[in-house]
């Protein structure tokens, strides 16, 4: 057992002692992986250390299993079931396949990359398969699918033009050079031995180096390419951060292409959703909460702020899973605490998580 203070914390540590708010309220039991919203919450009580147990890597304690009461037609139940959320998968894989079919054949072949015919398919998943349940919905559900590099890249684009349209973005062609941004922002990944790529555990110094190469790697291979400069800069630069903490080059704000800096976010994003994966979905709120917890100047905040309040606010009326197994519907959203909703539970009573720091949202169901 050790002491650590909560800013160095991370969600997934195994807590050796139970939290208990200067209230005497019980906020966490001890034996229990740490979540982000739990975090927030022990932030608001002043509460500076913790008692974790000596595991620095406790993330699979932190993903939990799906419980009974996702058995029932949920929200995700729903939408998986639905003949829209089939065309739109038949969309996204196209679009994916066709992805990894050009980028393979890019670096193997030095072909010339066919932009119009992955601008053709995205454009057919946004026109043809996003109304009614929605594009957010659908690639929360998407996720269970495949977690490749080249479906990664795919929901990054996705992801990344639902942003844009966020930020006030509305030049189609524009939002094509930031689609564009997200397709290719890890191609240098496929210089990348695979094996380090797919490996499970932790990865060592050596092969952490040889991940953390694939930003100047994505560049190079598209230096030459007749692209927007945007794209190659997204390439390298997906990985800096607006404190200069980022790599490959440790750039500060100022030297960070404003596209690089959305996708900076929305691969965050897609990565920590991937990592939460529930079979009934997956809860949006600890990928909230996360990122508040993260040092502001990290990431550009006009960007990152709207980008969670559209997130949050596309979750009102969503059925949600209580730390404490009752359930209910998204009413509200506090702005001043996106990650605490108000929340209307079954019997008709209504608790608002930012004033009840004993609960949080375990999934959206």
């Amino acid at each position: 057992m050790r002491k650590v203070d909560v800013a160095e914390i991370k969600p997934g540590m195994i807590l050796a002692e139970k939290i208990i708010s200067p209230r005497g309220q019980l906020l966490a039991e001890a034996g229990t992986a740490i979540t982000a919203q739990q975090l927030l919450h022990v932030s608001y009580y002043g509460i500076k250390t913790l008692s974790v147990q000596d595991e620095d890597d406790a993330i699979e304690k932190y993903d939990l299993e799906a419980p009974d009461e996702f058995i029932g037609e949920t929200q995700s139940w729903r939408i998986l079931n639905s003949k829209e959320f089939e065309e739109f998968k038949r969309a996204y894989i196209k679009c994916s396949d066709q992805l990894e079919e050009i980028i393979k054949d890019f670096v193997k072949k030095q072909t010339q990359l066919d932009d119009e015919k992955l601008l053709e398919d995205i454009h057919s998943v946004f026109e043809e398969h996003s109304t009614g349940l929605g594009i957010m919905a659908m690639m929360l559900n998407i996720q269970e699918i495949d977690t490749s590099t080249y479906k990664h890249s795919v929901n990054v684009a996705i992801i990344s033009r639902v942003c844009g349209g966020w930020l006030g973005i509305t030049d189609k062609k524009e939002l094509d050079v930031l689609t564009m941004c997200g397709l290719y922002h890890d191609i240098g990944k496929s210089l990348v031995p695979q094996k380090i790529l797919t490996k499970k555990g932790p990865l060592t110094a050596e092969e952490y180096g040889r991940m953390a190469e694939h930003p100047l790697l994505g560049y190079n291979l598209l230096s030459d390419a007749k692209i927007d400069r945007r794209i190659k800069l997204a390439a390298l630069q997906h990985h800096e951060r607006n404190d200069g903490s980022g790599y490959p080059y440790g750039l500060t704000k100022d030297f960070i292409s404003y596209y690089s800096k959305i996708v900076a976010i929305t691969d965050v994003y897609d990565a920590m959703t991937a990592d939460r994966c529930y079979r009934a979905g997956i809860c949006p709120f600890e990928v909230i909460a996360q990122f508040q917890r993260k040092d502001p100047s990290k990431y550009d905040q006009n960007v990152l702020q709207v980008f969670l309040k559209n997130i949050a606010e596309s979750y009102i009326g969503t059925g949600v899973l209580l730390s404490d197994n009752s359930r209910g519907i998204i009413t509200m959203i506090n702005e001043k605490a996106l990650a605490s909703p108000l929340v209307k539970l079954d019997d008709g009573t209504f608790v608002d998580l930012k004033e009840r720091n004993d609960l949080f949202i375990r999934a959206c169901i």
